[in-house]
């Protein structure tokens, strides 16, 4: 192999590397979130935007050192599926935290929780 190759992929390399530190940081913080947070939606918030970061910057270590055009492909697919459907679950989650009556700890301006109506199921 020519040099330059060879410098593409070490450069390849140390992205993957660097990529796997960033997510490693971010699901210790989502950890020490789910840990210190005590309110259920603040853990729910704190676990799933890091937690999606963290699982983020894995798919794109993965599709930075993937051997072929194939397989970045499928990696490219999985980082769509895991962009849509994270979020999606987690206001899943949280709707039915909420339906189930479960408040949060800090309240609107008035200091009453705000209940949905009986019948409000627009979400």
């Amino acid at each position: 192999m020519s040099q330059a190759a060879d410098a593409i992929n070490l450069a390849r390399d140390l992205a993957g590397v660097a990529l796997c530190a960033v997510a490693a940081v971010f699901a210790v913080a989502g950890t020490l979130g789910m840990l210190l947070q005590k309110d259920p939606y603040t853990r729910l918030q704190a676990s799933s935007l890091v937690g999606t970061t963290a699982a983020f910057s894995v798919l794109l270590a993965a599709l930075v050192t993937a051997p072929s055009a194939a397989i970045a492909a499928r990696v490219v697919v999985i980082i769509a599926f895991f962009l849509i459907s994270n979020p999606t679950t987690t206001h899943i989650i949280a709707k039915y935290a909420w339906n189930s009556g479960i408040t949060p700890r800090a309240t609107p301006r008035d200091g009453k929780p705000e209940k949905p109506e009986a019948g409000d199921d627009d979400d």
